[in-house]
C-alpha cells in the first residue's frame, strides 16, 4: 500500500515529467515567433530604403545609362547574352526593370526581396530566390519582355510605396 508521501512523489513526478516538455515546447515557439519577427522588421526596414533609393533613380542616371549600354553591347559582341547587370535587367525586347535584391538566409523564413521598376514605369517585386548578385537570373536566356520576366520570376505589379511587396511570391502554390 502506498503512503501519502509515496504517493505524492509520484504526483511530483509526473508533474515534473509533463512540465518539462511543455517549457521546451514553449520556449521553441517562442524562440521560433521571436526569430520571424527579427527577420520581418530588417526585411521591411530593407524594402523602406531600396523603394527609397529606387524611386530616386532616373532611368537617366549615369550608372543606369552606362549598364544599358554595356548590355546592348554584350548581344553584338558574345554568344551568350548577358541580361544582368548591377542594377538593370535587359529583356530582349529592350525593356528593362532597374532593381534592387535582398538575399535572405534561406532558414525556412521568406526573406529573399527582389523590388524594381520597370522601363513602363510600373514596379515589381518577388521572393524568388534569385541568390547573392543575381546569379540564379545570369545562367538564365533573358526574357522577351518584362511580362515574360514576371511570369518566369513570379514578380508581381504593386503601386511601390505600400506593404504589398512583402507577401510571399514564390514559389507559386498549386
Amino acid at each position: 500500500m502506498r503512503t501519502s508521501s509515496q504517493s505524492g512523489a509520484v504526483s511530483r513526478k509526473l508533474l515534473i515529467g509533463i512540465s518539462i516538455p511543455l517549457i521546451l515546447i514553449g520556449l521553441a515557439f517562442g524562440w521560433s515567433s521571436f526569430t520571424r519577427y527579427k527577420y520581418q522588421r530588417a526585411r521591411a526596414a530593407w524594402k523602406t530604403t531600396a523603394l527609397e533609393r529606387l524611386a530616386a533613380l532616373s532611368f537617366t542616371n549615369a550608372e543606369i545609362v552606362g549598364e544599358l549600354e554595356t548590355l546592348k553591347a554584350s548581344r553584338a559582341a558574345e554568344d551568350r547574352q548577358q541580361w544582368t547587370g548591377e542594377h538593370v535587367l535587359l529583356m530582349t525586347n529592350d525593356e528593362y526593370l532597374v532593381y534592387a535584391s535582398r538575399h535572405g538566409f534561406n532558414n525556412g523564413f521568406v526573406d529573399h526581396l527582389f523590388l524594381a521598376r520597370g522601363s513602363d514605369g510600373r514596379w515589381y517585386y518577388s521572393t524568388y530566390h534569385f541568390c547573392n548578385s543575381m546569379v540564379a537570373a545570369m545562367s538564365d536566356a533573358p526574357p522577351g519582355s518584362i511580362t515574360e520576366f514576371a511570369k518566369a520570376y513570379s514578380a508581381r505589379e504593386f503601386d511601390g510605396k505600400s506593404d504589398v511587396c512583402l507577401q510571399h511570391t514564390w514559389p507559386e502554390k498549386e
